[in-house]
């Protein structure tokens, strides 16, 4: 390992509310046991030594990797900051792409990827750059580094200062009860059976959606469905609008209650979500309603208007208050805890009886539940959603790559694999008495072994006897396993199909 680390042991970290890992500012006696390639140097700007990086070519991914072992602070916050200025950098394909700050590590399911999201290019003078996220208990010693650089653009980029920090989670997201806490639960959720079924489609049509999909739904047996309020799914920085977004809410109950009415004459339960959050999403896909009070004030009436007009419906299986929520692992103005534990005491005094759903951050993944803390409430369910490993479930979205297989024995990745994704998920049941419910898991109708994949997960689900909802029922061409593998019009089979009409047998 270079002589510019400075690792400490985890001993070490336990004492202090953050520390510092890796202080780097590019001088020569710090480089010169590391072997730079061609497109790097070392530059002097202002009489200060930094990294230079050039790229003359599209298409290539010009980075200097330093290795680092992420390992070391699993279940950790690692934040990763570094001044950076570019010349002349061209505008990317993707927006991921472009001027590149960026940790890479091993996990069994594959390499993960964690930069600040949103490209930079054009020219810019010196400002500081950030990423930060909680290091995965399962993650691997080898295989891990920083990458500083540019990809898939042409132009030059400096770097100086890099620095990583490392603190413990329960600094940047409270825990709101006791290590010991137990979920305390009514006969109403205590009692009741497994919940099988999908997510709704994206959009609402009286005719289409009261008359045919849901009774379609209710012939292949499911008993549940996530109905997502929905709009401008992969836009960013939309829905600032208070008064906008609150009378987009408002204009939606009457769907909302005519789903409640027909699936109460069918016998299917519903989940309310509501999917997109008031002030969207940054750039980086994380919630700008964590760092301005307007948003999270909008999103509290947005749940009081919504619970007021369905409020003891006997269709609700319960209020899904934040769809993936993402707060960065830094401090904010509210974490994303604490912003659904105010909404829910709030939807609480308004419909005492309905249960309250609550999301892992990290986009509910089930990851973050290594630091996700109980509500101090009763009848409080906590959902993850299941999309691992993301190169398998979404390979052919978002420019990922095709052909990627399940079960791979080369990548070792099977059911068991799979577990153990799920285990900060079962620990946090058993170490709570917590009820889980999983809301969304499906992987892309091309992707070789689907309903194997499928199958794996649901039998883990109901193993540990877990409701779950397929996403997605008639939504997106990608998730519809209605559409056979190589596309074209619905079918009346697929093997995707038959994997949850099979589940869906178990309902009663």
């Amino acid at each position: 390992m270079n002589k510019f680390f400075l690792l400490l042991t985890l001993a070490g970290l336990s004492a202090m509310a953050q520390t510092t890992i890796l202080d780097l500012s590019f001088t020569p006696d710090q480089m010169k046991d590391y072997k730079l390639p061609g497109f790097a140097k070392i530059d002097v700007i202002d009489g200060n030594p930094c990294l230079a990086v050039t790229s003359t070519e599209k298409g290539k991914m010009n980075v200097v990797e330093i290795p680092f072992d992420y390992s070391k602070y699993s279940d950790y916050s690692v934040a990763i900051t570094v001044r950076v200025k570019y010349s002349d950098v061209t505008q990317p394909k993707d927006s991921w792409n472009g001027t590149k700050i960026q940790a890479t590590f091993l996990l069994d399911s594959g390499r993960q990827w964690k930069n600040p999201g949103g490209s930079e290019f054009g020219t810019a003078d010196w400002h500081q750059r950030e990423t930060s996220f909680i290091a995965p208990n399962e993650i691997k010693k080898e295989g891990g580094s920083i990458q500083l650089g540019l990809q898939d653009c042409t132009g030059t980029i400096w770097f100086d200062d890099l620095k990583v920090t490392v603190v413990s989670p329960a600094e940047i997201y409270p825990p709101l009860t006791p290590a010991d806490y137990k979920c305390v639960y009514t006969d109403r959720v205590k009692l009741e059976h497994l919940y099988r079924g999908v997510m709704s489609p994206g959009s609402f049509n009286p005719q289409t959606t009261i008359q045919k999909d849901l009774p379609d739904l209710k012939s292949w047996g499911a008993n549940l469905i996530r109905w997502q309020l929905i709009r401008q799914w992969h836009a960013r920085n939309n829905n600032q609008d208070p008064d906008e977004y609150l009378g987009w809410v408002n204009a939606r109950i009457p769907e909302v209650k005519q789903v409640l009415d027909k699936c109460q004459e069918l016998g299917i339960k519903v989940v309310l979500d509501l999917h997109v959050a008031p002030g969207g999403r940054a750039e980086s896909g994380h919630m700008n309603m964590f760092e301005k009070k307007l948003f999270a004030d909008t999103f509290e009436k947005a749940w009081i208007n919504l619970a007021t007009a369905v409020k003891g419906h006997p269709a609700l299986y319960g209020y899904d208050l934040i769809n993936e929520p993402s707060q960065p692992a830094k401090k904010q103005m509210i974490d994303y805890l604490s912003l659904q534990y105010r909404v829910a005491k709030t939807v609480r005094s308004i419909d005492p009886d309905t249960p309250i759903i609550i999301e892992s951050n990290g986009w509910d993944s089930p990851t973050d539940f290594t630091y996700l803390t109980p509500l101090p409430m009763k009848d409080i369910i906590y959902q993850a959603h299941m999309y691992n490993p993301g190169a398998y479930t979404h390979q052919g979205i978002g420019g990922r790559a095709k052909g990627v297989k399940y079960p791979d024995d080369s990548k070792k990745w099977n059911k068991e694999t799979m577990r153990k994704h799920l285990q900060p998920v079962r620990d946090f049941e058993l170490k709570h008495g917590a009820k889980i419910y999983f809301g969304e898991f499906s992987a892309a109708r091309w992707a070789e072994g689907a309903e194997i994949y499928i199958q794996d997960v649901i039998d883990i689900f109901e193993e540990y006897g877990w409701d779950w909802s397929y996403h997605a029922f008639r939504e997106s061409h990608c998730w519809d396993v209605e559409i056979p593998p190589e596309g074209g019009q619905r079918v009346e089979m697929t093997a995707r199909k038959q994997v949850l009409v099979n589940a869906f047998k178990k309902n009663k």
